[in-house]
């Protein structure tokens, strides 16, 4: 895992240097995409068996705030595909190896917003996905779908029907040029279309399926550990927010008679705050995630207790990164106008990360519920 982490750190010149291509390219620039392929980082959550990283979930933070340090884009990339990754364990072993064993890349949408028309063996896939992150870099892409009997929804009871996620292969679907936004703009999220694509049954799978493979990776809370590596993204936004306004403290020049930043008493209280806050974000995250990783690596079961300091530290992390990034905004003053400010590009990226559907209010509802010694309800909590 060191040597992913290194990989990591080695690439943060490449990638700040390329900042301005990939921004303008809406996509990583392809020096960023050789890097992250070389280094197998875009393969953390893959099993070993298929030639990948299985990364421990603790250390993956890591690497995902180091990325997002450098760029947001880049790390959300590895972040996505971590989350493919970690659904690996609800195939078989044929599938994850036909999946796995050869592809660089994956992207993913959880939206629900294709069909899938039940058939003998499989299903016929078609719809349209939005916010295809790296759909470009695809090998593959995993999308949800209504399960359909003929055109109507299978309902599992009165208000929920079916849906089941499937795996195409490059060349199965269309992108559509839709990604024209401010936050995270080097991600490349265009839609997807699919036009009546055969899926095997066997490529496809639900989050409520019983994972087919029994290591510890794969008996981490799915969508728990996913919200930890989107926070710990968020933090990699907010130290290069502080990193970048100690930068401007030490050389902006001061162009009116009152005094410099960094002799402002307002500003040296906000960033010893920030940095306290960032700190103690930062060890509740990985304190919670390696609690549940050393449950799972002995074989226990996770307590829901456990999922939801998990949620509750991720949301947490999250909410204090962005409050930081608006201080360093505010404090920067003119400088942060600019997009060759990393607290610029900082300030539209981590507005964008926080409309994610994991930092969703009812995440949190469900650990409040926990902590109140009531059920969770959510079935995927």
């Amino acid at each position: 895992m060191n040597d992913q982490l290194q990989a990591a750190r080695a690439l943060r010149h490449t990638i700040r240097a390329t900042r301005r291509e990939t921004e303008d390219a809406r996509r990583l620039a392809p020096q960023v995409v050789e890097g992250l392929i070389s280094a197998g980082l875009c393969r953390l959550a893959i099993p070993a068996s298929v030639g990948g990283c299985e990364a421990e979930p603790p250390a993956t933070l890591k690497i995902f705030e180091e990325l997002a340090w450098a760029d947001a884009s880049v790390a959300w990339i590895v972040w996505i595909n971590q989350f493919v990754g970690l659904a690996s364990r609800y195939s078989s072993d044929a599938v994850r190896t036909e999946v796995f064993k050869e592809a660089r890349f994956f992207a993913a949408s959880t939206r629900p917003s294709g069909g899938a028309v039940a058939v003998r063996d499989g299903f016929r896939v078609s719809g349209r996905w939005a916010l295809v992150s790296g759909c470009e870099l695809a090998d593959w892409i995993a999308v949800m779908c209504v399960v359909l009997k003929g055109t109507e929804p299978h309902m599992l009871n009165e208000r929920e029907p079916e849906t089941r996620m499937a795996y195409l292969p490059k060349g199965t679907y269309r992108i559509l040029d839709t990604w024209h936004v401010g936050g995270l703009r080097g991600t490349g999220s265009h839609d997807i279309v699919v036009e009546d694509v055969f899926v095997p049954a066997e490529r496809t799978f639900s989050f409520t399926d019983s994972p087919q493979d029994d290591r510890p990776l794969c008996r981490m809370p799915f969508f728990a550990t996913v919200c930890a590596g989107c926070a710990a993204l968020c933090l990699g936004i907010g130290q290069a927010a502080i990193d970048t306004l100690l930068e401007l403290a030490a050389t902006k020049v001061q162009v009116d008679p009152f005094p410099g930043m960094r002799e402002r008493p307002s500003v040296q209280a906000m960033v010893a705050s920030s940095a306290a806050k960032m700190a103690s974000a930062r060890l509740l995250l990985h304190q919670a995630l390696s609690e549940v990783w050393m449950t799972c690596i002995q074989g226990t079961q996770v307590t829901d207790a456990q999922r939801g300091h998990v949620w509750e530290s991720g949301h947490h992390a999250a909410q204090t990164a962005t409050s930081v990034v608006r201080c360093m905004y505010e404090a920067a003053g003119t400088s942060a106008l600019y997009v060759d400010c990393p607290i610029e590009r900082g300030h539209r990226d981590i507005h964008a990360v926080m409309q994610h559907i994991v930092f969703g209010p009812f995440w949190l509802e469900a650990a409040g519920r926990v902590r109140l010694g009531l059920t969770a309800q959510n079935p995927i909590f």
